[in-house]
């Protein structure tokens, strides 16, 4: 690993031998991270899955926390091992970072975890895990500066548009987990990624990037409805579903307790049962919602005048500033979504096939008018969420102003890309 380890305990990662019994494990560990979360990431089940004995694991590792450590070093590990293999062997940004991408999601190369759950890891581990990851926003943001300053990059925030990277490539494995009508490629995923990074959504890059956001708040409720009792069972629903979203982002929903969220709303759990249900329910409940929200900002988003570009940047931007913020947290669909029910997944088919219309015939009259580019529009909606699904793992902790700068640098990287204009 190029420059990474130096900077963490590197004694703590064991070395992966290509076709070994341990690389054999951490496939089958990252394939279940991805679809069961970590709670359900068993040893037993990982035993399973690759046909030996659950005592066997322990040779490996010492118990699930290291599993899930190592499932998630070994994507740094591999990802830093690409990217200096793209460093070496490519020209210009643009082509490392293609060869890059192209590297980590090749479709004959096992599936890796996605750093979804950091938070679950004990102090040490998750320090390394944190700097391998820094590491690699940093290498992939000094690619980018020093980009620009050849001349073969836009003026950009690298250091984001290293983790939009980052973010995207994190998305496609989890993407084809999620429901979507259209039967999707591999390929076309990955085209996707890198046409909306290189070169962005707008047809026109010189246009001014000249646009007012949307104003976001939360679940309001009417000032004559203020003693409504089914106006105030909302309200405290909302309440409740901001909170669960917003700490299911910051830790995970496995390891996140009702006890939690509860108390972060000063309610007891009980209340929680009544007004939602058990903990499947309440994920699933906090899923509904996210994709409602969508829907609504998207429709919201081409009520605005103007060219259909900036109805999409305004979008993304909106998106962008919702999950930096404690009061709206839209739930982030990383990992996990096969531990739900069956009938919590039937409704967020629906849920995501209406979200899917709607941003779809946004972008179609984008193109209409000439102010969005002709592209795979299918591919493009299934890899857009990984725009924006990463960031509450990673920049929670900014400020109302630095919040407003993110969401404007995501909404004009989405829209414009890396390329020079």
């Amino acid at each position: 690993m190029v420059g990474l380890l130096a900077m963490t305990d590197s004694a703590a990662i064991k070395p992966v031998g290509v076709g070994t019994k341990r690389a054999l494990i951490l496939q089958e560990g990252a394939s279940t991270l991805n679809r069961r979360g970590v709670t359900g990431t068993s040893l037993a089940e990982v035993a399973s899955g690759i046909g030996v004995t659950r005592a066997a694991l322990y040779y490996y590792f010492d118990d699930q926390e290291d599993l899930v450590f190592q499932c998630y070093a070994h994507t740094c590990d591999v990802m830093a091992g690409k990217l200096a293999e793209a460093m070496s062997t490519s020209q210009g940004a643009i082509g490392v970072i293609a060869r890059f991408i192209d590297g980590v999601l090749d479709p004959d190369e096992p599936e890796l975890a996605v750093l979804s759950d950091v938070a679950y890891l004990g102090d040490d581990h998750r320090a390394t895990i944190v700097g391998l990851y820094e590491g690699l926003v940093d290498q992939i943001g000094a690619i980018i500066r020093r980009a620009f300053e050849r001349g073969e990059a836009r003026d950009c925030d690298p250091r984001l548009a290293a983790m939009l990277v980052l973010g995207l490539i994190s998305w496609v494995p989890i993407r084809k987990r999620w429901p979507f009508s259209a039967a999707l490629s591999h390929a076309s995923l990955v085209e996707s990624v890198k046409a909306l990074l290189f070169d962005g959504l707008a047809a026109d890059r010189t246009a001014p990037m000249d646009y007012e956001p949307l104003v976001l708040g939360p679940a309001d409720i009417p000032q004559s409805h203020v003693f409504d009792g089914a106006a105030l069972a909302l309200a405290k629903q909302e309440a409740l579903l901001a909170a669960a979203s917003w700490l299911f982002n910051l830790k995970g929903a496995d390891i996140t307790s009702l006890e939690e969220i509860a108390a972060r709303v000063g309610v007891t759990k009980k209340v929680i049962y009544h007004n939602i249900g058990d903990k499947q329910a309440l994920v699933a409940a906090c899923y509904l919602r996210t994709l409602a929200f969508a829907t609504a900002l998207a429709e919201r988003a081409g009520d605005c005048e103007g060219p259909r570009s900036l109805a999409y940047a305004r979008l993304m931007h909106a998106h962008a500033e919702a999950r930096l913020r404690e009061d709206i947290a839209p739930l982030s669909g990383l990992v996990g979504l096969d531990a739900l029910p069956e009938p919590g997944r039937r409704a967020l088919n629906e849920s995501v096939d209406h979200l899917v219309d709607v941003a779809v015939a946004l972008f179609r009259a984008g193109q209409a008018d000439r102010s969005l580019r002709d592209l795979d529009v299918s591919a493009l909606m299934a890899i857009l969420a990984g725009a924006v699904e990463w960031i509450p793992k990673w920049l929670s902790a900014a400020t109302p102003q630095r919040r407003a700068e993110i969401a404007r640098e995501l909404a004009t990287l989405c829209l414009l890309g890396l390329r020079p204009v």
